[in-house]
């Protein structure tokens, strides 16, 4: 007997990650620094270690290596992780990780 899905998925597949290691800093909406560890890192978004939680749908900065300051808007934050989709998708194939 074959399993079949007889709906189409509700959410479409997201695109591969590429594991990081870079230290940065998140400008939140209060001109607020705060330090974060880059762990994962796609066109659509990125996830990462702080010392803060934040509600979802926070717009905030995250400082990116040669690429500036990024918009993104949180997707999930819990556990001192966070997920969050850049408001323009970026380009990461040449990404350079921070050197520890």
């Amino acid at each position: 007997m074959s399993l079949s899905l007889k709906r189409t998925a509700r959410f479409p597949p997201r695109k591969p990650r590429k594991a990081v290691r870079i230290e940065s800093s998140l400008l939140l909406p209060d001109d607020r620094e705060v330090e974060i560890h880059v762990r994962n890192i796609s066109a659509e978004g990125f996830m990462g270690e702080c010392g803060c939680e934040l509600e979802p749908e926070t717009t905030l900065g995250l400082s990116i290596p040669d690429y500036g300051i990024v918009r993104a808007t949180v997707r999930w934050s819990g556990d001192g992780t966070l997920g969050a989709r850049f408001a323009t998708p970026l380009n990461v194939e040449g990404l350079q990780q921070s050197e520890d």
